[in-house]
């Protein structure tokens, strides 16, 4: 009961977005009850936020079970820590089916933050993080696999939302992008501890996810909630309120994953981009 209480009291707040809203999509109100299911990777999961569900990182107050709560809605969280948009379509994970077997002819809302996993986004952070500038880290990862990644994925994630859309055509379907980890001055930033080219790399990989993400929306005419966009100054070199955590994690989440203020604004934004704001 607490968390609803204090979601939707943010959410009453005084609070200015620009959220993406692809052209031709209608925002009319969901039924109290209807069916939403949301599909993805640990940043739609949640992992180390209270309280946890199961063995794939869920946390009862992500952001699909806020805007549930928030909507009245009946979910069905598939989303799971190392997930790709393989998991989602095709390829089972950790014996579980595909994410999208969760979706139905009655699924009235999807939600989706997937491709960070298919670009090696999260585990090229990890891997870099508390390496010199001498042990060129990222420069040793393969990039050539990294970039041919990066330029499938724009495509990709479009495959994976015609394919929603083919299995609940019903469905509002909203893409719910990366929280921004890297700000413009993250190069002088002690709480990524990552070296500056490391840093320059990683942040370049963040805005192409970002870009490939944009690129999916408006080729499926599908809803974006663009966390990326509006978290300037809510990183993890932020003085004040951080959606995403750092090197080390803060007192929710786990680092460079949202934190549990994240995830309440990952949620504002799909309530938003769904008209319900």
């Amino acid at each position: 009961m607490r968390k609803i209480i204090t979601f939707v009291a943010l959410c009453s707040s005084l609070f200015t977005t620009t959220v993406s809203l692809s052209q031709g999509v209608s925002s009319a109100a969901l039924a109290q009850g209807a069916k939403y299911v949301s599909l993805g990777s640990s940043f739609a999961a949640g992992p180390g936020i209270a309280t946890q569900l199961g063995t794939c990182g869920r946390s009862d107050n992500n952001y699909p079970h806020l805007v549930a709560d928030a909507l009245g809605l009946t979910l069905t969280d598939v989303s799971c820590n190392g997930a790709t948009t393989a998991n989602i379509l095709d390829t089972p994970q950790n014996g579980a089916a595909p994410q999208i077997d969760a979706v139905g002819s009655d699924t009235m809302l999807v939600t989706v933050t997937i491709g960070g996993n298919d670009i090696q986004y999260t585990s090229s952070t990890f891997a870099c993080a508390g390496k010199t500038a001498a042990e060129h880290c990222t420069a040793n990862r393969d990039q050539a696999a990294i970039g041919e990644a990066v330029d499938k994925l724009p495509a990709e994630l479009g495959a994976m939302l015609d394919a929603i859309k083919a299995k609940a055509p019903q469905a509002k379907v909203v893409l719910v992008t990366y929280p921004r980890v890297f700000p413009t001055d993250a190069i002088n930033c002690r709480e990524l501890a990552l070296s500056s080219n490391d840093t320059a790399y990683l942040a370049a990989l963040g805005q192409r996810l970002e870009e490939a993400f944009v690129s999916a929306a408006s080729s499926t005419q599908s809803l974006i909630a663009d966390s990326y966009v509006l978290a300037a100054g809510h990183g993890p070199c932020s003085l004040g309120e951080r959606w995403i955590n750092g090197a080390a994690a803060a007192s929710t989440g786990i680092r460079f994953h949202p934190t549990a203020e994240g995830h309440i604004e990952m949620a504002r934004l799909v309530l938003a981009a769904l008209g319900r704001n």
